[in-house]
């Protein structure tokens, strides 16, 4: 058994107590981004104006992609059918630059049939906004844009369709 001091009770009380309060905070941060306040390019990676505010009342799913990334092709089109099977999530593509080009992108959504939109994140403002560090990485925001569930890698098409179909049902 381990006697401890008054003196040193009270600071493992605070050490606690500082670690808690630390800890809190940093999981209210990872929420803190509102899908409508990110800093996106008013552009598809087509050139087509995208007018987000259109999307409000859906849930989105957002997918952080480039085209040399063997796993981030491998999603688009479980992506793709998401997309058309739900009427109330629409899905959103964020391609990084970096690697490849906006001109790459087009030729894989071309090559691939992709419907949904993808806007390019040219200075990486959304990536680093959503702390996005591994790739693919998908988030799935509710109605009011509030961050719901968030898939690092490769997604399943079965389980991200359930989260959706649940999401769509809670509200």
């Amino acid at each position: 058994m381990i006697r401890l001091i008054p003196f040193h009770k009270k600071n493992i009380k605070i050490f606690f107590s500082l670690s808690f309060l630390i800890l809190l905070s940093c999981s209210q941060d990872l929420n803190k981004s509102n899908f409508y306040d990110l800093p996106f390019s008013n552009q598809t990676i087509f050139e087509d104006e995208i007018d987000f505010s259109s999307f409000e009342n859906n849930n989105i799913l957002l997918n952080f992609w480039f085209p040399s990334c063997p796993p981030c092709v491998y999603e688009l089109e479980i992506l793709d059918r998401i997309n058309s099977k739900s009427s109330a999530t629409k899905v959103i593509g964020v391609q990084v630059l970096g690697l490849d080009t906006k001109e790459d992108g087009k030729r894989m959504f071309l090559n691939k049939g992709i419907s949904y939109p993808s806007v390019a994140d040219e200075k990486d403002k959304v990536v680093s906004t959503l702390d996005i560090t591994v790739f693919p990485t998908t988030i799935l925001f509710d109605k009011n844009g509030k961050e719901y569930k968030r898939w690092l890698g490769i997604i399943d098409e079965e389980l991200v369709f359930e989260s959706v179909k649940e999401l769509e049902n809670s509200k």
